[in-house]
């Protein structure tokens, strides 16, 4: 019977009972504590000022309040014009609104409210007009008559009036926007939060206490020397490869994202989303942002960015090494072969998951400690371990959903841990745990919370429990999801989770042998972190990235628990098949690995092999049975006995998974150390990378140029042509170059042929930072013929011009693995062809186009533009004196000296003069910060903006014409200048659960 507690140990129980309660009541009391906000007022006209038509993009799109007040003598004026009158509008003038207007029409005054018309009246004596909305409803009164409409006012983008400024005096909009999230704690609940620390330090003493005099010595192994020298050098080849993953390695999907919300949490004091879901934080997620603020604060370099993530990477590795492998696999981790094998499975797993400023490299970091911790306290019964455990829990859940995760090594241990816990522990771990209450809640309040969850709720992506198979779908996919890399770490994994735990289940033997009785839980946590995943929000294979500690301690305790089982169990028929089943299994799992993509984000793809296709002939499965076969026989070979083929049969799955694991991780680097040397001048991130750690790079902005016209060269009189015709003869529905003469031949349809023959231009001479160009529409090769003749004093010369050579038409379409006979070009827009002065033949003074129109099928068809004079501007000199500059959410790594973004915060959003948007490939990448039905934070730009593509061009596309489209600069123009009001900025206290 065990000793009864000491009177000392059941004070501490206790104690651990109350110090537990209190700090639960404490961390569940900092979400309800007073916080201070600013209350922002957005006044118009400006004080002192005439009141003039501006822009002002209000976001989130329900603002706090709305008060507008128009007095008679300005709904006079209106009445004076002789046609309907815009007096004041959320909108321009006549554009459909969910916000407000006042308008007059035929001797009456309208109010229109939340996208209806609220009431209308003739005008008499009293016709002033007033509203008062807010999110749920407003009112409208126009003399002494009033109506009210059930709806809140939701779209404002600027405050327009068609009146002149003396017209519309008097006339005044008072807007308080919806600042819910930028918030601060008060006195008070710095205090709780501190309190609520106190109480978890003291939960550890505590738990010191508890251990004290009953902590049994677990066994230790001595590694030998030769194990600790291999070990650290092992160590240091990991953080090689770290650092040269930080330096070569891609940019991730949404690094770009977060690195702009960090930054611009350092103007607002909160991580809002910047670029759509209303602005909403992302509270309560947002420990990591906080971190990363204060990295943005001192660099905000894509490499400097990287840094805690790499340092995440480094701590995640000597937990895993030294805490989780130690305990689950103790006398086995030291092992030089083990730990070469720990360090694959954890490159495989943290190559695509875990660079950049993605949460997922710290919730690996916290779910890793956990596991560790857990397993530690199992098997020395030091209850200190399970308050470490707690509280990485805690904060684990304060990174991302998959904080939820960090349970399973206690679900997994529970029996265990239960006889060495008790009521009273349970409620001091549960104290400690709470912490992350704390740091999900500290700088922001209960509602601001529940806001943000609302919002990312209604306009999603928020998918349901049930639909947990679209994360394997994508995974399986042919995108950047569904990569080379992260088929190989998920997929293998499973394998051998499956195969050793099946052969532990069936011979319990392996797991008793050389104190590996918990080798079994890296993988049970690994399997039930995969069911919880059914409970995120969110199904993107990004959160994958959040078990690849586990994950790589479940390959390397599972792999040594396959070889026990060899030894062990080689006669045990079951075993046999297992080994037989599993070996398929791992070869088709591998064979569907190599059948992805090596794909990568966006221009971290350039210069990276197999990006279109899969790694042939690892792709087939008849490979990797052949590989099977090999290592089976050398594993019988190296090991002696009559039953040598049948432990070679059980290890030959593991041996599988292992072996592609490994030409995973190896192909991953090696193409982003190829990546540079295959693109040599033009752009690729590893040089991007090297160069802004030599001292500075703009990125791809360093090699692109900006191609704007400077004169079309007049001319081309007397053109010779046939089937030809001018000003007409191309595609409709394309905007041809302007102000230069335009000729083509598909007046007569398709089947029309025919030959022109310009009159000459003359040509002046170039600088070296000009260029000739002319547009192109139709076909210029694949049987048509365009070129330009110089003329000067040493005779002519053509140059034959023809750009069929960018179309991929003979490329082939993966996964179908269909070619794509050689097609003939259809390019029915407009595009231009330039050459450069050295180029043009030396001495011309003439140019002249010739056009061949041989073709007669559905694209036969080709047009031309007169020529014209560009100037060539590299990309960064250009936007020297641009801003502000939006640049979308896809590349801010990408072009990271354009940092002079459009402010957003307070409820308002700054204007953009200039934009830069990604590839037409990214598809909603490039428009979600411009769409109402997602939330998107610019969507006044295309409620008010004009849009003008300023043409460019991305240097040394020649050789890799998939790379030539790296993005576009756009020039916004609007009607009405940007954020003329005034802007009054109050604090004003309140409880968190309170949103005014």
């Amino acid at each position: 019977m065990p000793a009864a507690p000491t009177p000392r140990r059941r004070l501490a129980n206790a104690l651990g009972l109350v110090i537990g309660v209190l700090a639960v009541l404490a961390a569940v009391a900092v979400p309800f504590a007073p916080v201070v906000g600013d209350r922002v007022t957005v006044t118009w006209p400006m004080a002192g000022q005439p009141a003039e038509s501006t822009l002002a993009f209000v976001v989130p799109y329900h603002p706090d309040e709305v008060h507008v007040r128009v007095p008679c003598e300005v709904v006079r004026a209106g009445q004076d014009r002789s046609e309907p009158t815009t007096l004041v509008s959320s909108r321009p003038p006549g554009q459909p609104t969910e916000g407000f207007a006042v308008t007059t029409a035929q001797d009456h005054v309208i109010a229109l409210v939340a996208g209806r018309e609220a009431l209308r009246a003739p005008i008499g004596e009293a016709c002033d007009v007033a509203i008062d909305g807010g999110p749920t409803g407003a009112t409208a009164r126009i003399g002494d008559r009033t109506a009210s409409v059930p709806a809140g006012i939701r779209d404002i983008v600027a405050f327009t009036t068609q009146l002149s400024p003396a017209e519309v005096a008097g006339t005044e909009v008072q807007v308080v926007t919806a600042n819910w999230f930028e918030t601060s704690p008060t006195q008070g609940k710095l205090l709780l939060i501190a309190l609520q620390l106190l109480l978890v330090a003291a939960g550890f003493a505590v738990l010191a206490t508890l251990d004290r005099r009953r902590a049994r010595a677990a066994e230790r192994p001595i590694p030998r020397l030769l194990h600790r020298l291999s070990g650290y050098v092992i160590d240091l080849g990991l953080l090689a490869v770290l650092a040269g993953w930080w330096l070569l390695g891609p940019n991730g999907p949404d690094d770009s994202f977060a690195s702009v919300t960090a930054q611009n949490g350092l103007r607002t004091g909160d991580i809002g989303n910047y670029y759509r879901w209303e602005n909403a934080s992302e509270s309560p997620f947002t420990l990591v942002q906080q971190m990363l603020m204060h990295v943005a604060e001192w660099n905000q370099n894509p490499l400097a960015m990287r840094i805690p993530s790499i340092l995440a990477a480094v701590l995640t590795w000597l937990v895993l090494s030294r805490g989780v492998l130690g305990a689950a696999i103790p006398g086995q981790h030291h092992r030089p072969l083990v730990r070469v094998l720990a360090a694959v499975a954890f490159l495989s797993w943290w190559l695509p998951f875990g660079m950049g400023v993605r949460p997922e490299a710290f919730e690996a970091l916290g779910l890793t400690v956990v596991l560790a911790a857990v397993l530690q306290a199992a098997r020395t019964e030091r209850r200190v371990w399970l308050g470490v455990a707690a509280l990485a829990a805690g904060l684990s859940i304060a990174v991302n959903p998959m904080g939820i995760t960090a349970i399973t090594p206690f679900l997994v241990l529970a029996p265990r841990l239960w006889r060495m816990a008790g009521v009273g522990l349970a409620a001091l771990l549960a104290g400690i745990a709470s912490v992350g209450v704390v740091a999900m809640f500290a700088d922001q309040s209960l509602f601001g919370a529940a806001k943000a969850t609302d919002l990312h709720g209604y306009y999603g992506p928020n998918v349901s429990w049930f639909q947990e198979v679209m994360r394997w779908q994508y995974l399986l996919g042919f995108d950047l999801q569904g990569d080379v890399a992260r088929r190989a770490a998920v997929l293998l994994t499973l394998v051998v989770a499956a195969l050793s735990l099946l052969v532990l289940l069936r011979h319990r033997s392996a797991g008793r042998a050389d104190g590996l009785r918990m080798a079994h839980v890296p993988a049970a946590s690994l399997l039930l972190s995969m069911g919880l995943m059914t409970l995120t929000p969110s199904k993107w294979t990004h959160y994958f990235g959040a078990l690849a500690g586990v994950g790589a301690a479940t390959v390397t305790a599972g792999v040594v628990l396959v070889g026990v089982a060899a030894v062990t169990a080689s006669r045990d028929r079951v075993v046999l098949v297992a080994g037989l089943v599993g070996t398929v299994l791992a070869g088709g799992a591998a064979a569907l690995v190599f059948s992805g993509k090596n794909n990568w984000f966006l221009h971290s793809q350039y210069g990276v092999p197999w990006g279109e296709g899969p790694v042939r002939p690892l792709n087939n499965p008849l490979v990797w049975l052949l590989v099977a076969g090999l290592l089976m026989a050398a594993s019988a070979l190296v090991r002696r006995g009559d039953d040598r083929v049948r432990r070679a049969l059980i290890r030959t799955p593991a041996l599988v998974c292992v072996t592609a694991m490994g030409v995973a991780v190896t192909i991953v680097l090696g193409s982003f150390v190829a990546a540079p040397i295959r693109q040599g001048d033009a752009y690729s991130i590893g040089a991007q990378s090297i160069a802004a750690a030599r001292g500075g790079s703009c990125g791809i902005a360093d090699k692109v140029v900006v191609t704007p016209d400077l004169v079309g060269l007049r001319g081309g009189d007397g053109a010779e042509m046939a089937g030809f015709t001018e000003d007409s003869g191309f595609a409709p529905g394309f905007t041809p170059p302007a102000d230069v003469p335009l000729w083509g031949s598909l007046t007569g349809g398709q089947i029309n042929t025919g030959t022109l023959t310009t009159g000459w231009f003359p040509l002046p001479a170039l600088a070296p930072d000009q260029e000739l160009a002319f547009g192109v529409a139709g076909r210029s090769g694949d049987g048509n013929r365009v070129a330009l003749e110089f003329s000067g004093p040493g005779g002519t010369r053509e140059v034959v011009l023809d750009d069929t050579w960018r179309d991929s038409d003979e490329r082939e379409t993966y996964p179908s693995d269909h070619v794509i006979e050689d097609e003939p070009q259809d390019h029915p827009g407009w595009r231009d062809m330039h050459l450069s002065p050295a180029q043009i033949p030396a001495g011309a003074d003439r140019v002249r186009i010739t056009a061949v129109d041989g073709t007669t099928d559905p694209a036969g068809w080709v047009a031309v533009s007169g020529p014209r004079v560009r100037q060539v501007i590299p990309l960064t000199e250009y936007m020297q004196d641009k801003a502000p500059t939006y640049v979308d959410w896809s590349m801010t790594w990408n072009v990271p000296c354009l940092r002079d973004l459009p402010e957003v915060g307070g409820g308002l959003v700054q204007p953009p003069a200039y934009m830069i948007t990604p590839p037409n490939s990214m598809g909603f990448g490039g428009t979600a910060a411009f769409e109402r039905g997602i939330g998107g934070a610019f969507a006044g730009v295309r409620d008010v903006g004009v849009q003008e593509e300023i043409p460019t061009r991305l240097n040394g596309y020649e050789k890799t014409p998939e790379y030539s489209e790296w993005g576009h600069l756009i020039e916004v123009q609007y009607p009405y200048p940007g954020n003329r009001f005034d802007v009054q900025r109050v604090e004003a206290p309140r409880w968190g659960w309170r949103g005014e």
